[in-house]
């Protein structure tokens, strides 16, 4: 029901949340009159009518004013899973993902606008319910018997499937700046697109076999010689899912430290200085699209003419199948991102002269 609500009201969420942020960039108007009590609050490098330091936390007022253009990138790392509302999957235990992007952004005062492009690997396991399948009717070689016919069981258990996916995302985020007088934070939030490229399937799997012979002894198990076995490991490689296109929902959270060189203090030419943001966030993303592939592959696939050989039977990840068909899945990802981002030089005004010059 969460994961529905998030999907119906995901482009209700994000207009509001441009709203709230468009307004706050208006309230956010520094004047040349507030930016000494700017730079006070943030904790910036400031010289007082004397020429002493007040603050040294190695920020820089004009990083914070007007337009920037800034490119980087990104390093993440996060818990992922498929989420999902099949009844014989289950979103446990997950895995981990990593991501790479390249980043560009443009600033203008509080206001950030986020895009870019980069690479996503996905590791997920996903834990399967146990199945047991019956073959009825089954004859044996015994002459001597008035009625050969038995029931052939096969038990699975402790299956997990294995989907290693690579992504190609593009994202597009807005948000804003939160100045405090500890720091910096940042918040970010939007969609990317999120494609699958390549990857692998892999299924383990514990089988075991046993005959039901109703009128002789009862359960038959443990019997080499009539293919009958027990805690047999079955190991299946498969190619990748063919995972439908995704849009994604992304919330991030985060503070930002920054590193500034200049040689000619506020009045700078291109090549002067060098600015240098560090973020560090929280982030989390979910699926708004269901990206099941629609498939007829089956869950077990047991030949009939070697029926009693583990190693010839069939196996596909379980949301490659046809009992997948009529159920959803998304990609979760809960994580941590670090960013890094340059300014592109240009020339800046000044905006703290005279008495309060560096």
């Amino acid at each position: 029901m969460l994961f529905n609500a998030l999907r119906r009201y995901s482009i209700l969420i994000l207009c509001a949340y441009c709203v709230c942020t468009l307004q706050a960039q208006k309230r956010f108007q520094i004047s040349d009159k507030g930016n000494y009590q700017l730079t006070k609050m943030l904790g910036f490098t400031v010289r007082d009518a004397n020429g002493e330091v007040d603050q040294l936390l190695g920020l820089h007022a004009s990083q914070y004013v007007g337009a920037h253009h800034l490119l980087g990138g990104s390093l993440e790392g996060a818990w992922t899973s498929f989420a999902n509302n099949m009844p014989i999957a289950s979103i446990q235990p997950g895995g981990g993902a990593l991501g790479l992007h390249f980043v560009y952004e443009f600033q203008y005062s509080g206001l950030l606008i986020q895009t870019g492009i980069g690479i996503n690997f996905q590791h997920v396991y996903t834990n399967v319910q146990d199945t047991d399948i019956y073959h009825y009717h089954m004859q044996d070689n015994w002459e001597h018997l008035e009625s050969a016919d038995y029931t052939l069981k096969h038990e699975f258990r402790q299956r997990r499937d294995l989907s290693r996916n690579m992504y190609v995302q593009v994202p597009l985020y807005v948000g804003q700046y939160i100045f405090g007088g500890k720091g910096v934070g940042y918040w970010l939030g939007g969609f990317h697109v999120n494609c699958a490229y390549r990857g692998e399937t892999r299924q383990n799997v514990i089988g075991t076999t046993m005959a039901l012979y109703e009128p002789y002894l009862g359960v038959w198990h443990e019997m080499d010689n009539h293919g009958y076995r027990k805690d047999v490991p079955i190991e299946r490689k498969g190619e990748r899912l063919n995972l439908n296109l995704d849009i994604m929902l992304h919330g991030e959270s985060g503070y930002e430290t920054t590193t500034w060189r200049t040689r000619n203090n506020y009045r700078t030419r291109p090549g002067d200085r060098v600015d240098c943001r560090m973020r560090f966030a929280a982030f989390a993303d979910f699926g708004l699209l269901n990206i099941c592939p629609r498939s007829n592959n089956v869950l077990y696939g047991i030949p009939v003419e070697t029926i009693y050989d583990f190693p010839t039977y069939r196996m596909d990840h379980v949301f490659s199948t046809v009992n997948a068909k009529a159920y959803w899945m998304r990609n979760v990802y809960v994580g941590f991102r670090f960013t890094v981002l340059f300014g592109i030089p240009w020339k800046d005004h000044c905006i703290l002269c005279d008495s309060w010059r560096l």
